[in-house]
C-alpha cells in the first residue's frame, strides 16, 4: 500500500512527459539551426530530429516563430539570472544597467550566428500572451524600479522612468545589433552605452518649493 501511495500521480508523469518533449523539440531546434540556419527550419524538420511525430509539434507550439521566441526567451533568462546574481552596489544606476547588459552582450557573443537568428526571427513576431512580451514586461520593471529608487534617494530629480526605460533599451538594442554586426567589440560597446546612460541620466536638481 505504501509503494503505491509513494508513487507520483498519473497527471504529474504526463506532465513531466510533456516537458521533456517541449525541451526535446527545442534541443532539436536549436541544432537544425546549427546545421541548416533560419531557412532550412521546418516543424517536420524539428519534430523529425526530436524524434516525436510531426503533428507533436503544434501540441507545444503554435508556429516556428513561436519556437523561436521562446529558444531566445531561455537565452535571455540564463543571461538575466546570471547577471542579477552578480550586481553592482545599490546607488551606482549607470553601473547596474551596464552590467546587466553587459551579461547580455556576452551571453549573445558565445553564439553570434544563432543570437543573430534568434532576434530576426522574433524581432516583428507579436505575440501578447508569448514569452517576450512577458520577459520584456518584467525586465521593464526592473529597470523602472531602479530608476525610481535611483530618484527617491537623491537630491535630483530624474524624467519619467517609462521614457528612460525606452532611451535605455534603444541604446542597448542598437549596441547589441552593432556588435553582432562586428562593428564593435564588447569593450567598445560597453563604454558606449556607459557614456550614453552617464549622458541621459545626468539628473537635474529638484527645484525648491516656494
Amino acid at each position: 500500500m505504501d509503494e503505491i501511495s509513494a508513487r507520483p500521480p498519473s497527471g504529474g508523469i504526463r506532465r513531466q512527459r510533456k516537458q521533456q518533449t517541449r525541451q526535446a523539440l527545442l534541443a532539436a531546434a536549436r541544432r537544425v539551426l546549427q546545421r541548416r540556419g533560419l531557412a532550412g527550419l521546418t516543424t517536420r524538420d524539428v519534430a523529425a530530429e526530436a524524434n516525436v511525430a510531426a503533428g507533436t509539434f503544434f501540441v507545444h507550439f503554435p508556429d516556428l516563430n513561436t519556437l523561436i521566441e521562446t529558444l531566445l526567451d531561455e537565452h535571455v533568462g540564463r543571461a538575466l539570472e546570471t547577471a542579477m546574481r552578480d550586481l553592482p552596489p545599490a546607488g551606482d544606476l549607470v553601473g547596474r544597467l551596464v552590467h546587466v547588459a553587459g551579461e547580455l552582450y556576452a551571453s549573445y557573443d558565445r553564439e553570434p550566428d544563432l543570437a543573430r537568428q534568434y532576434l530576426s526571427a522574433s524581432l516583428f513576431h507579436t505575440n501578447p500572451q508569448g514569452p517576450t512580451n512577458q520577459r520584456m514586461a518584467e525586465f521593464r520593471q526592473w529597470v523602472t524600479r531602479e530608476l525610481e529608487e535611483a530618484s527617491s534617494v537623491s537630491a535630483v530629480t530624474l524624467p519619467d522612468p517609462e521614457l528612460l526605460f525606452t532611451a535605455f533599451f534603444s541604446l542597448y538594442f542598437g549596441i547589441l545589433v552593432a556588435g553582432l554586426r562586428g562593428e564593435m567589440d564588447r569593450a567598445a560597446q560597453l563604454r558606449l552605452l556607459e557614456a550614453s546612460l552617464t549622458r541621459i541620466l545626468t539628473a537635474r536638481p529638484r527645484r525648491e518649493r516656494a
